[in-house]
């Protein structure tokens, strides 16, 4: 006992040494049901340690190896990564349930379970991939440290349901017309709401994610000896969940949201005049953009602010899905749309890669070039040579006179 605390032990042999261990647990009290408790306790740590230490013949749950997952990708993802495998996870084991053995999990298992999600409960291609990448990298972490023997996840071939027509019809959507961009900033006007306007237009301008543009600092607007202006992004705001204290909720990252995401933001004039005015009396590391709204904390957080873009949407008549990612979208089609190159475009909004920026790129450059063959055809009449012109007059000529057959 210490100070007022019980302790209790027991022993086990390490099968790898050969060499006796303990396990051990507190309580406050020593009676017969603290004692069973600390029994089961005792009994449940020593039975995952030697599970541990054992190599494929475990019986560790799939609940037991996502748990693991998680608390090792705690420390290597973004927090709002990590929270997304979390919520994921989270609905897989209650699917499941937490006494499914990993090891008897079978690939025709777990392809019934994603069909069933595709196309009975209508879940999209890109929620299923999600649902199949969150248990792959459970069971690869269970093979690296010896816990399973096989990845099942291998063999599973998911019967993906057909979404090219429905891609087509989506990717017009993904970004704004310039007057329905007009349309969200004559709404924040008359909600006065000029922070909101200034947030939006930012966005629209720089093609920042949400969480880059609240995280901006003034220590983060920089000036080039040549006078031009840029933003830094080197990290994302981030919310912690559940988290009651206001001054821990919210923070920056310590890095954006992927490496190519760490880079300077060439600043056009419209978005320079926006900075200084956010920047005025305000220190070093304070963020530019403060959300003026009474409730909030001060942040503009990206789930909040789609719902008041759907709140927008409503009043404004505005037929597409307002989120926030809508603007940086609308970037994109902008730069495409001027002739930009594509990997030059990847690079400012941070994307080593993205399935959604080529498809806008390729999707708005086919329309410029369906634009200019139009364009081509109205002007051929005043190129037609003369010689051309002189033979098509005689002909007329000779049909008024009934010569010409």
């Amino acid at each position: 006992m210490k100070n007022g605390n019980y302790k209790f032990r027991e022993i086990y042999k390490n099968p790898l040494t050969g060499k006796y261990q303990e396990a051990n647990c507190t309580f406050g009290k020593n009676n017969n049901q603290t004692r069973k408790q600390a029994q089961l306790i005792l009994d449940e740590k020593i039975r995952k340690k030697l599970q541990e230490l054992q190599s494929t013949n475990s019986n560790i749950t799939f609940y037991e190896l996502s748990s693991k997952y998680l608390e090792m990708a705690h420390e290597q993802l973004s927090y709002n990564t990590w929270y997304r495998k979390q919520c994921t996870l989270g609905k897989i084991n209650d699917d499941w349930g937490h006494d499914l053995i990993a090891n008897k999990i079978t690939p025709q298992f777990i392809n019934k379970y994603l069909d069933n999600l595709l196309y009975s409960k209508n879940y999209s291609n890109d929620t299923i991939a999600s649902y199949k990448s969150c248990i792959d990298v459970c069971y690869k972490l269970g093979k690296k440290y010896g816990y399973i023997s096989k990845n099942p996840v291998n063999d599973v071939q998911v019967t993906w349901r057909s979404e090219a027509k429905k891609r087509r019809n989506e990717i017009e959507n993904k970004y704004l017309e310039k007057n329905e961009f007009q349309k969200i900033i004559k709404d924040c006007e008359e909600q006065k709401r000029p922070d909101l306007k200034d947030f939006f237009t930012w966005m629209y301008l720089t093609g920042m994610r949400c969480g880059e543009a609240a995280a901006i600092q003034k220590k983060n607007i920089i000036e080039d000896k040549d006078g031009n202006y840029y933003a830094r992004v080197e990290g994302s705001l981030i919310t912690i969940r559940n988290e009651k204290d206001k001054n821990k909720r919210h923070r920056k990252s310590n890095s954006a949201k992927t490496y190519a995401g760490n880079r300077d933001v060439l600043l056009p004039p419209a978005a320079v005049k926006i900075a200084k005015n956010h920047c005025k009396g305000k220190k070093s590391n304070d963020y530019i953009f403060v959300n003026e709204w009474s409730k909030s904390d001060g942040y503009f957080i990206n789930s909040k602010l789609n719902k008041v873009l759907k709140s927008i949407m409503k009043r404004q008549n505005i037929k597409k899905n307002l989120v926030t990612h809508i603007f940086r979208h609308t970037h994109v089609s902008m730069l495409a749309d001027m002739g930009v190159p594509l990997y030059v475009i990847q690079r400012r909004v941070g994307h080593g890669d993205s399935r959604v920026t080529r498809e806008i790129y390729l999707h708005v450059t086919k329309q410029a070039k369906k634009e200019l063959a139009q364009k081509l055809d109205k002007i051929q009449a005043f190129v037609r040579p003369t010689a051309e012109k002189q033979r098509d007059s005689k002909v007329q000529s000779l049909d008024r006179h009934g010569l010409s057959s």
